[in-house]
Parts: C-alpha cells; structure tokens; sequence
C-alpha cells in the first residue's frame, strides 16, 4: 500500500525545450508545496473497427499520449510559487526597484480611513511609480506598509490606497519598494517535473518507482480567496515527455552530485486577515468582498507530428483573464458596479495577500464585469452582487494582469 503522504514533486528549469539539464551534477531540484495533484502519463487509445465473424473485439491500439496534469495548492510565499508563476505568466520577474529614504512621512486622511499623503525625501520617478503601482514602505525592522497609488502628485508625493485604518508615519527612515513583479510575455519557461512514492521501491532495493516529465509548461493557474479559508489555487500543466523511471529522477540527481532543496515551510495566506488591501480603479473598496477568483489560460495549443507520440510543442494563443468575485451588496457596492455592467465601462482591480512571511498582489487591467441583478434568494440570506468579468490590455497598454511580489517582516 502506498501514501499520498509519500509523493514527492520536484522540479527544475529546462535551458533546453523538453531535455534533461545536464550534466547532472549540476541541477538543483526545487521540492513542490500543493495539497494533491494529478500529473500523469496518460495514452489516448482507439479501437480497432476490424470486423470479426465471432463478432469479438480486435482490441485498441494506443495513439498518442497526454502529458502534464494539475498542482493544487495553498499559497504561500516561497521559490516553488515565485517559479511557478512566473512560468505562468511566461515572462521574467523584474527585480524590486528601491528608493532609500531618510525621510518617510504618512499623514492618513481624517475623512478616509483608507487613503493617505505619503511624503518621502527621494524622487518616485526613479522607480517608476504610476497610478495603481503597488508600493511597500520597507522598516529596517518590523512590518512593511503596503499601499496602492492613487495620485501622483509631484516627484515626492503620493495619494495612496491604504488598508482600513492604518497608521501614520511621521518622518522615518525606510525604504520604498516598488516590488519585484511579472507581467503577461510569451517566454515559454519549461520544467522537468519529477514524481516518485517514496514508499514504492522496486525488487526490496531502494529504488523508487517514479514518473518523469519533460517540456512541462504551465498552461493555466488560478487563485481563490474566501474569507474564513486559505487562499488556494492550482497550477495545470501540458509536456512533451514522460518516462517511467527506477531509481527516480530524484535519486539519480542525488547519486550524481546535484541538489535537492527540501520543501520551503513559509506560512500559508487566508483570506480572513492576509488580505489587508483590495481596490477598485484604484481607490480602496469601501465594500465588502467575501470571495474572489482569478484564473489565467495561455490556450496552448500542442503540435501533434506523425512519427511522435507526445505533442513536440505547444504554440501561443490569447492570456485569457477571467474573475469572479461575490460582493455584499450595499450602497456603494450598488454604485461601484450596477451601472458598470450596462455600459461594459472597463475597471481595474488589485488583491494584495501578505503575511509575515511575504505574499504576492495581484493587479488586474480592463476588466468588464457581467452579472445578474442581485436576488432575494431565499428567507435570511444575504443578497449579493455574483460578478464575473475578462480582463484585457490596460488603458496605456498595461498588462492585463501583473503579480507583485511582497516582502515579509524585517
């Protein structure tokens, strides 16, 4: 018998398109973070229409093979996350961009408790700072503030987004971060993803049984928020290659010099209190949002050749953005979003989750919500707005999606 609690995944980057890294000594094989997952070698079978007088099947021939499958998750801060999106993505991460400085000042305003003046001794210009960038006040110890802009008022001053209530700053030395972040590209970032049950070894050694698989891109991922719960997800996945491998991939890397990095222990987000921020057009929502869902689709689409088995590849189609989020209704939520769906008036969005260990902000461009009017669904529910939308290309060509990076406690 076998446990689920004795799969490992590991992976590691390709630098060549469904080929093993060599030489083996020196890859580093990253440990997977998920909560199950459905990789698999699976062969597309057909069977044979040949007709026989004793009226018995000819059997199936198999004709091809699909490979890939999906990684479920909690979220975490941590390498596997910081790969996995960015191969989601298919672009590179762009390092955090800092301002040093020695003069940090937040004077929240008395009639929002939401909004704030930040007032720094620097000049923003010079890390790109624009309305809706995600902004993170760095302490040389404790936690960072973590704001959304609003206005750009002049080279040293900022409108921001705040969390509910947050405190003011008077005159501090810290940095001010524009965090590492990833935009939607068309860089096809693969992996070898090995996965071996660490209980099933072959013939009483200490081979284990595993599966091997190459060119593995990441075709899709989502990201789902709800309040009381973890926020979750799931990475999906399509190869070129599999193989049925004892010892596995692992062990061979171990057996000739390579490195296998254990599973990182960075605590998982909940949507309860890891969601300090969520802003509408960029101001901070004064409704209240009790779920959310984001979902990104690359539409790969495979290149199947006579003569191969597997897909050689996979071509590009549309990144396709898709939310859905439940919202109480209320007046200003009736406001925000009931005359928006008529007029198909594009919106952006921003989710930011952060913990002591660090987190990630999700920024969504050209979204056009649809939804039905909110319902009296039944005697003492809650009436809500059930909105989906599609994202698209930002009014000054912004990607329709990027994800920021957040830094954790100093």
């Amino acid at each position: 018998m076998s446990s689920a609690n004795l799969v490992s995944v590991v992976y590691t980057p390709e630098t060549v398109y469904g080929v093993k890294p060599t030489p083996i000594s020196g890859v580093t094989l990253e440990t997977a973070r998920y909560t199950s997952e459905t990789l698999s070698g699976t062969p597309t079978t057909t069977e044979s229409q040949i007709i026989r007088s004793d009226r018995l099947s000819s059997g199936q021939v198999s004709t091809g093979l699909d490979t890939g499958g999906d990684i479920n998750f909690e979220l975490c801060s941590g390498t596997f996350f910081d790969d996995f999106l960015e191969a989601g993505m298919m672009n590179d991460w762009v390092a955090s961009q800092t301002i040093a400085a020695t003069d940090v000042t937040l004077t929240p305003d008395p009639a929002d408790d939401q909004k704030a003046d930040l007032v720094i001794t620097g000049d923003f210009s010079t890390i790109g700072v624009a309305v809706g960038t995600i902004l993170q006040l760095i302490p040389v110890t404790g936690t960072p503030v973590l704001v959304s802009v609003i206005e750009v008022t002049s080279t040293t001053e900022l409108v921001v987004a705040t969390k509910r209530g947050e405190a003011a700053i008077a005159g501090v030395s810290m940095d001010v971060a524009v965090p590492a972040s990833v935009t939607i590209g068309k860089v096809q970032k693969s992996f070898v993803i090995g996965k071996s049950y660490l209980d099933v070894t072959h013939d009483v050694t200490t081979d284990v049984h595993s599966q091997t698989y190459t060119g593995s891109l990441v075709s899709a991922f989502s990201v789902a928020a709800t309040y009381g719960e973890i926020v979750t997800g799931t990475f999906s996945t399509l190869g070129n290659g599999y193989e049925q491998e004892v010892p596995s991939y692992e062990q061979q890397v171990v057996t000739g010099g390579g490195t296998v990095n254990p599973a990182e222990t960075d605590q998982p987000l909940n949507a309860s209190i890891d969601v300090p921020l969520v802003t509408a057009s960029g101001e901070a929502s004064t409704y209240c949002v009790e779920s959310f869902t984001i979902d990104l689709d690359n539409g790969l689409d495979p290149t199947q050749c006579i003569g191969k088995l597997t897909a050689t590849g996979y071509t590009l189609g549309t990144a396709a953005i898709n939310i859905s989020t439940n919202i109480y209704l209320s007046d200003t939520s009736y406001d925000s979003f009931m005359a928006q769906k008529m007029t198909q008036e594009k919106v952006s969005l921003s989710f930011s989750m952060i913990n002591s260990d660090g987190g990630y902000s999700f920024v969504l461009q050209g979204i056009q919500l649809n939804f039905p009017d909110p319902a009296a669904g039944g005697q003492n529910e809650q009436t809500m707005l059930e909105a989906t939308g599609t994202g698209s290309v930002g009014p000054n060509g912004e990607s329709s999606l990027t994800i920021y990076k957040l830094v954790g406690d100093q």
